[in-house]
């Protein structure tokens, strides 16, 4: 008998993802935005490398040009910063000229969780993406972005087998270096359903 698999948390185009949104945010979008390095409430310390690199993959889909993540790090450097822990501390104003951007995406990686206890398999990462115009300061639009799937075992001896497959799993992502990666993709996209497309 396999595992059932527990539902999955995506609810793309879903309204509740939308935290905030500013009424005029259709005309205000800025042509080009800065990714910035997330904040991590995680305990994974890939996570946030990984999710920021998709939000701007997803981003560039929608019609954003952005400077390249290295060149938003080195600005961020000039001022003092090595960790999206710091960016809450910092002008925006400030933030955009060291990056060269007129918005700015700002990142929390609130989970990023692989559970593998046998019986209960588990994966999960829950994000939250603000765009913030950078001259004002001034937050565009948030959003949350939540996947999680799961797999239930009954018994032992599927439990065992559960375990081992999620092992295997896990070892094969981390080989790869795309811990979660559907998972991500898959927040990340839930997320940014609500923000309006610079290409339509």
């Amino acid at each position: 008998m396999t595992a059932p698999v527990l539902a999955a948390g995506l609810a793309a185009c879903s309204p509740r993802a939308v935290r905030y949104a500013a009424p005029d945010l259709a005309v205000r979008l800025p042509a080009s935005v800065a990714v910035l390095p997330f904040d991590n409430e995680s305990v994974s310390l890939k996570g946030p490398q990984l999710v920021r690199k998709l939000a701007g993959e997803a981003l560039a889909a929608r019609g954003f040009a952005q400077p390249e993540a290295e060149a938003v790090d080195a600005g961020l450097g000039r001022l003092g910063v090595t960790d999206g822990g710091q960016m809450r501390a910092l002008d925006p104003k400030k933030v955009g000229e060291a990056v060269g951007a007129p918005g700015l995406l700002f990142g929390t990686l609130e989970e990023f969780t692989y559970q593998n206890v046998g019986f209960i398999r588990r994966r999960a990462v829950r994000v939250t993406l603000k765009l913030v115009e950078a001259a004002t300061g001034e937050r565009l639009w948030e959003a949350v972005g939540d996947e999680s799937q799961g797999r239930l075992a009954f018994g032992r001896k599927e439990a065992g087998r559960n375990f081992v497959d999620g092992v295997v799993e896990q070892a094969v992502e981390t080989a790869l270096g795309v811990p979660l990666m559907l998972e991500s993709r898959a927040a990340v996209e839930e997320a940014l359903d609500g923000l309006p497309r610079r290409n339509e």
